[in-house]
């Protein structure tokens, strides 16, 4: 899946929207982990480690999405 098929399958017009309304959470090496605001309103979960649509979570708040990469984050490097 490349980069703007990813971004449009969440609703945005291509990847370079979706990095507008992204946040990096933290990076590991090379790998991103990031929250970004879906344009209907709830935020999605991912990282760019590999770009898939079956490798993210949707959460109903930014909080939610951010407290869900630390535990991953601590459950993978631990």
């Amino acid at each position: 899946m490349n980069k703007d098929h990813f971004a449009k399958t969440f609703g945005f017009v291509d990847y370079q929207e979706m990095l507008e309304n992204t946040t990096t959470v933290f990076k590991e090496k090379d790998v991103s982990w990031c929250v970004s605001k879906l344009p209907h309103g709830k935020y999605l979960a991912w990282d760019n480690a590999e770009i898939a649509d079956d490798r993210v979570e949707v959460f109903f708040t930014k909080e939610e999405a951010e407290n869900y990469l630390h535990i991953l984050r601590n459950t993978t490097y631990q």
